[in-house]
């Protein structure tokens, strides 16, 4: 019986037709047009540009040096976009929270969504390594200064930075993170544990709960916790710090004295830094304030970036003429402690209040507080 040989090598013909359809293809690449690629910025005037993207071209150049290492490409395989116009991308994200194929279409660019999205996470991701630079708890040779600056705000004494939690609205993530990020409101968010400085910049952050955690938990569970209580802030902090702390955080549940009254009253303006700092965060960068649609990894890394560039934009450009307009809302119901009462918490923060709020106050704020209380 006679077999004939199958030959699986393609033909002749087939070969010079995929050979013409690659060069077809890189005449494709090679024809679109990039406008300026080793400057974008020439195109937009100062003013034009810190309006889209809210930093100086100076201050984009400087962030530009700071993470352009993780954005260029050793080689240029599929033609990747400039390190420029990567960061440009990720901005215009930030800033305006659009879709991502809008995104791609603002800058004379035919960049598909897939590519800002990757443009997005390869920026966010560079920001979040270098989140170090930006984010700087202060030393303890620092706390007296902060100590003065806070005090002058509303004079609650030796404080070292305003603490709040914020949530994050992401997308459901389905599986089993659905339920570890859905809060108390039944959408899904990641709850942010910020620590605010008495000029609006962040000290130090936490991004990587789910907003079902409450907001203790993620303080028990926190490096801060741990410098506080054993750290080089141990000294300043007292041997009862941890439950200390837990009285601190919050203030009077029901005050019955002129004295306590005036203590959440400072309490309650102190703390507000933190919203201020969150306001202008969401004012900034608006991706914050709407749904991120990406998987919790990535969102955690924009959340990230902009707690990175609120700082950046702090430092090199100064706040906002009118930042103290910024104010962000409690999103969800406060999560507070529902433990047992400490004595010794209850007692330190009775210290604390007649040493600081116990003075006699004039006669004028007595009778406002009497009218009031008659008006309720």
């Amino acid at each position: 019986m006679m077999y004939r040989a199958v030959s699986h090598r393609p033909s002749t013909a087939s070969l010079r037709r995929e050979v013409r359809l690659r060069r077809y293809r890189q005449l494709l690449l090679l024809s679109a047009k990039l406008t300026d690629p080793t400057d974008p910025l020439t195109k937009y005037t100062e003013q034009h540009f810190q309006e889209m993207y809210r930093l100086s071209k100076e201050s984009f150049r400087e962030l530009l040096s700071i993470i352009q290492g993780d954005l260029d490409r050793l080689d240029n395989r599929g033609r990747p976009l400039p390190a420029p116009y990567q960061l440009l991308l990720a901005l215009h994200f930030y800033c305006t929270g659009s879709y991502q194929k809008e995104v791609g279409e603002q800058h004379g660019l035919e960049v598909s969504q897939p590519t800002v999205c990757r443009t997005i996470h390869r920026v966010s991701e560079a920001l979040a390594r270098r989140y170090g630079q930006f984010v700087v708890f202060p030393s303890t040779t620092q706390a007296p200064e902060i100590h003065e600056r806070f005090y002058e705000v509303a004079q609650f004494p030796n404080v070292i930075g305003a603490i709040d939690c914020i949530h994050m609205r992401i997308s459901n993530p389905g599986g089993t993170m659905a339920e570890q990020c859905r809060n108390s409101k039944g959408w899904y968010s990641i709850n942010c544990q910020v620590v605010v400085g008495p000029n609006l910049r962040i000290l130090t952050a936490i991004v990587r709960w789910g907003g079902s955690v409450p907001d203790w938990l993620i303080y028990d569970n926190s490096r801060l916790r741990r410098v506080l209580e054993q750290g080089e802030y141990g000294h300043l902090v007292g041997d009862a710090a941890y439950q200390c702390q837990r009285y601190l955080l919050t203030p009077v549940p029901c005050p019955s004295t002129h004295a306590e009254r005036s203590y959440n009253r400072a309490h309650s303006s102190t703390r507000r830094r933190a919203r201020q700092a969150f306001g202008m965060i969401r004012h900034r960068f608006q991706c914050t304030a709407r749904e991120l649609r990406s998987n919790p990894k990535t969102s955690c890394a924009v959340i990230l970036s902009c707690f990175a560039l609120h700082n950046f934009v702090l430092q090199r450009q100064g706040p906002q003429e009118d930042a103290e307009a910024f104010y962000a809302l409690d999103d969800v119901p406060q999560d507070r402690f529902s433990g047992e009462c400490d004595p010794e918490g209850e007692s330190y923060r009775q210290h604390i209040i007649h040493e600081w709020f116990s003075s006699d106050a004039p006669e004028e704020v007595y009778q406002e507080e009497r009218l009031g209380e008659s008006r309720e």
